[in-house]
């Protein structure tokens, strides 16, 4: 809500048994946009090491993936205090069988949140709070787009 400076304004279903997190209204435009979130608070660690690296592990169950349902992921990396975003991806859930490895019952990404990463990722990166509200609220406008 603080980064679209109050336009967008979540709503959680009552159930969690479709792989949907949180509907995000657009006051301005009348439209949502649904999510399903997945986050992490620690990066995985570099091969034979304690150390951690710059990748993110995130997974969806398949039995919650709906290929023809309009809805979205918003993968993110949150800091070990819980207060704000380190990394935050969003992508469109349908097109995970494209980019995600498939696992046996689940669609596995691994983004890096390093800033001169040039993963396949990247474009679905938000480099800011406030860029991922622009993105939602973007949907939700082109909704509301004539159709031609």
């Amino acid at each position: 809500m603080k980064a679209s400076e109050g336009r967008l304004s979540p709503f959680q279903p009552l159930a969690d048994d479709d792989g949907l997190d949180v509907l995000f209204f657009d006051k301005v435009s009348g439209h949502c946009v649904a999510i399903q979130l997945k986050c992490r608070t620690v990066t995985l660690k570099k091969p034979k090491s304690e150390e951690r690296g710059d990748g993110v592990h995130f997974e969806v169950r398949k039995a919650t993936f709906n290929e023809g349902r309009r809805a979205y992921l918003v993968a993110a990396l949150l800091n070990e205090e819980l207060t704000h975003f380190v990394s935050t991806w969003f992508m469109p859930l349908a097109l995970l069988p494209q980019i995600a490895r498939n696992a046996a019952d689940k669609w596995v990404i691994r983004p890096s949140k390093s800033l001169t990463s040039a993963d396949r990722f990247i474009g679905y990166r938000c480099m800011t709070d406030a860029e991922l509200a622009m993105r939602i609220v973007q949907l939700c406008e082109a909704q509301s787009a004539p159709l031609i």
